[in-house]
């Protein structure tokens, strides 16, 4: 991965990488998305959002020190399809209340938005949902690393 790749590269690489084998249905996809919101989010909310300057210095764009709020509430959600949507409304809060408007989370914001279908029945189960979202938890947090 370089180091401009924004996570809408990395995601569709890895979209059209494992069409077949992982993001084979629209709640795959809305659920890993979901997951990389969700992560975004706690991550900006518990260290603020920093963002690049044009110097390249690490500068802080968000007034938030620590907030675990959204982290806890998250943990007593089910990772399940009929949550998704009340996960991702209230990740959206989160980012507007403590203005967490990195450019990474607006992208992030605009990918639930492009992804995300209401009321899809396509089979896939309620253990597939958690574990999209898992991943595409994790993944996030790979992709901060390496940027």
């Amino acid at each position: 991965m370089s180091d401009n790749q924004s996570f809408s590269e990395f995601f569709h690489q890895k979209l059209e990488k494992e069409k077949e084998s992982f993001f084979y249905s629209e709640t795959m996809i809305g659920a890993y998305i979901v997951g990389t919101y969700a992560s975004a989010i706690i991550h900006s909310s518990w260290r603020g959002a920093f963002q690049k300057s044009e110097t390249g210095e690490w500068v802080r764009v968000s007034r938030v020190e620590k907030n675990e709020t959204f982290k806890k509430w998250l943990s007593n959600q089910q990772i399940v399809r009929s949550n998704l949507i009340k996960i991702a409304d209230k990740a959206a809060e989160f980012h507007r209340r403590f203005n967490l408007d990195s450019n990474l989370n607006q992208e992030l914001a605009q990918l639930v938005t492009d992804y995300l279908k209401p009321k899809v029945n396509d089979g896939t189960t309620n253990a597939e949902v958690s574990f999209a979202f898992l991943r595409g938890y994790n993944d996030f947090l790979k992709y901060k690393k390496e940027i």
